[in-house]
């Protein structure tokens, strides 16, 4: 129920050990491969990628992870990616799943399956994963395989080198290759995301991991007749790789490789991961600043938390970079940085941080001195970066506030929060009623806010699809009194949508200026008497914000007729030399 904007640029790092040839021929236990089927609309989805992440993590050289995309669940809403493949659909037939999320072991039958599948079924369900998982990494193999993968990132062609090496004779006539091209770091839509928030992105998208794209050698593999003892089996595949695949993005740095042996269309004896060479690079060592970005550049204090995100673009390694960043070209903080970046990957790197004198605008620079050790860049063009930024935006001019919500069909989904800066709640609302078709409903709340300083608004959808796209596009806003928009946005969102506001109070009725201004009767029928106005402007605006009424008032005591509106609450602005008041208007 999205369209996918890359708002917020983050990255995970997984933990990988990558079968490197030559092959290893010393008998060992079998590894796992656990091919889960899953979907952007799976409600439990998301805890079976939580549940197979921690069995990787507990075996990070033995398990195999490949996420499969089929099912009703996996199908795309209007605006939204498609994950699928050519393949799944079969993969998951033959598992005789009963339901989202299903996964199969090695594709082997453990004498259970899951709940509502058929006797025999290989499909199990997520609690039934980590079981099964002990009972094949005790198994011995007859056979183990290594790969690896060369990718010319100019004409993107891929090959991959695969080694089979039979420590025993197979107990069957033939097995099958598989290699499944893979891919990290997808952003997306994802029901249920907050069972796995370690894969929430701060933008409220959903980091999908173990992504299969592909089947380099088809549905079923590439047969393998030779299967005694002794035997070394060796192969090459080329393939390639697409800008996209189904609309979807092929990111170069976030591909994986991965191969299994099989018995057939089922029994995989063991499978690993492959390394990924890169050629073809326009240079051999270069870091890029991709972007600067801070915690929260609205609500920037003298406090600045800053964070730059950095892309390897070489052929080689970044593990080591010196960066000097100011504010306002003011003094020079220096911060040195150890890790690892590989070919093609990012990361992001938070620097230290450090108090500067605001300014109504403000200007941070960050560049890199130097890359791994004293070696040069070799390009340095992208190694500096800039980002200018208000202390506060979106400042009232008193505190009272509209928000409008408008609500997808789903809106017992839906609620909202105001908190300040020390994430106490200040302000709520939701969640709503469903709607008994798609559409749209919209919900208006009056908000006051009685102190200066900077504010978070949260939109939250506990399904994790935002208010949006087939089941009614829904949007959020806010609003001072006279109309003037603070914040607003779409409901193309995930689990969550955050904006920061800033409110400066200086202004209100409560200045001295105002001390004896008087409306009254307030509830009225529609007649208002106003006192100690002489000579402002006053204009009224209904709860939307659209303005109703804009006039001068030249005597001291006059009246406001608004016999010709509708009962509700209305909201009238004063200015006078400059200054602004506002005031609440109710009629009965």
């Amino acid at each position: 129920m999205k369209k996918i904007t890359l708002l917020v640029l983050l990255f995970f790092v997984w933990h990988y050990t990558f079968a490197q040839l030559p092959v290893s021929q010393t008998p060992e236990n079998k590894n796992v491969v656990l091919e889960e089927f899953t979907g952007i609309h799976c409600g439990y989805c998301p805890d079976g990628h939580r549940r197979a992440q921690l069995i990787q993590d507990s075996h990070p050289d033995d398990v195999v992870l490949i996420n499969i995309h089929t099912g009703g669940f996996a199908n795309p809403s209007a605006g939204e990616p498609d994950f699928r493949t050519q393949f799944g659909a079969a993969l998951g037939s033959q598992s005789q799943l009963a339901g989202y999320p299903a996964g199969t072991v090695n594709r082997h039958y453990f004498g259970y399956s899951q709940t509502g599948s058929p006797s025999g079924a290989t499909a199990l369900g997520r609690a039934q994963w980590s079981g099964a998982a002990d009972v094949i990494l005790a198994e011995s193999s007859y056979c183990n395989i290594a790969l690896e993968a060369d990718v010319d990132v100019q004409t993107r062609e891929m090959t991959v080198s695969v080694e089979v090496y039979y420590t025993a004779d197979a107990p069957v006539n033939s097995n099958f290759i598989n290699i499944a091209l893979l891919q990290d770091n997808v952003e997306g839509p994802q029901s249920g995301a907050s069972t796995n928030p370690n894969q929430v992105l701060p933008n409220g998208n959903y980091n999908h991991m173990h992504m299969l794209r592909h089947l380099i050698t088809g549905q079923w593999g590439d047969e393998v007749t030779s299967v005694t003892q002794g035997t070394l089996i060796q192969r090459q595949y080329t393939y390639t790789l697409p800008a996209d695949i189904n609309g979807v993005d092929l990111d170069l740095g976030n591909i994986r490789i991965a191969g299994f042996v099989a018995e057939g269309h089922q029994e995989i004896i063991t499978g690993n991961y492959g390394v990924v060479n890169y050629s073809g690079l326009q240079y051999n060592l270069n870091a890029s600043i991709l972007d600067v970005t801070s915690d929260d550049f609205i609500c920037s204090s003298n406090e600045l938390k800053p964070k730059v995100i950095i892309k390897n673009t070489g052929a080689q390694a970044i593990t080591a970079l010196e960066f000097e960043y100011n504010v306002n070209n003011g003094t020079t903080q220096t911060y040195s940085w150890t890790g690892n970046i590989n070919t093609l990957g990012s990361t992001i790197i938070d620097l230290p941080d450090f108090s500067f004198t605001v300014e109504p605008t403000n200007t941070l620079s960050v560049n890199i001195t130097s890359i791994n050790g004293n070696s040069t860049d070799d390009n340095t063009a992208d190694n500096n970066q800039t980002v200018s930024f208000n202390k506060t935006t979106n400042e009232g001019q008193g505190t009272d506030y509209v928000v409008t919500i408008v609500q997808d069909r789903y809106g017992s989904e839906t609620t909202w929060i105001i908190t300040d800066e020390s994430d106490n709640i200040i302000q709520s609302g939701g969640p709503y009623s469903n709607l008994s078709a798609n559409g749209t409903q919209t919900h208006t709340h009056n908000v006051t806010i009685n102190t200066s300083g900077c504010y978070k608004f949260y939109v939250l959808d506990s399904y994790g699809d935002g208010m949006c796209c087939s089941y009614g596009n829904g949007s959020y806003q806010m609003a001072q009194a006279d109309g003037t928009i603070v914040l607003q946005g779409d409901g193309n969102f995930g689990s969550q949508v955050k904006q920061s506001f800033s409110i400066d109070a200086t202004n209100t009725v409560d200045d001295a200026f105002f001390q004896n201004l008087r409306i009254y009767p307030n509830p009225s029928t529609g007649i208002f008497n106003i006192s100690g106005a002489k000579d402002m402007d006053v204009a009224v605006f209904d709860m939307l914000g659209n303005q109703i009424i804009n006039k001068r008032l030249n005597e001291e005591n006059t009246q406001l007729s608004l016999k010709n509106l509708a009962k509700g609450l209305y909201f009238a602005k004063f200015q006078k030399d400059g200054k602004t008041g506002i005031k609440k208007l109710i009629i009965k």
